[in-house]
């Protein structure tokens, strides 16, 4: 009995799991590639490369950028801040619902803005 070892289940699901890895990685790769367009491109250029990117935004392909550059990050950083908590010994009541339903609510609020309401 002693050298049984308990497994525990993963109450986590795949999916869940793969959006938080999947926002850490789209977050890598692409963060650094729209701060430079921000800080640069937008406030240093003219009129014309404010308008151009402006008119890249409003298309589809420009509309789901913008949703995964804003909801794939947040599935990570949630994870990562609830891990962070972890790591102090604190653990919040309904940690799990919480850090999936504050992801999945501001998931949701991104498609309104950038699909249903526009």
């Amino acid at each position: 009995m002693k050298n049984e070892q308990i497994q525990t289940k993963n109450t986590d699901g795949k999916v869940i799991k793969s959006l938080f890895a999947l926002g850490g990685t789209w977050a890598a790769m692409f963060s650094p590639i729209v701060l430079i367009i921000m800080t640069f491109m937008i406030s240093f250029g003219d009129v014309a490369t404010r308008s151009y990117i402006i008119k890249i935004a409003n298309t589809e392909i420009g509309k789901v950028f913008l949703f995964l550059m804003i909801s794939l990050p947040i599935w990570c950083g949630l994870q990562q801040i609830l891990t962070l908590l972890h790591e102090h010994k604190i653990h919040p009541k309904h940690e799990k619902l919480l850090t999936f339903g504050l992801a999945l609510a501001w998931t949701l609020h991104a498609v309104y803005i950038l699909f249903i309401r526009m």
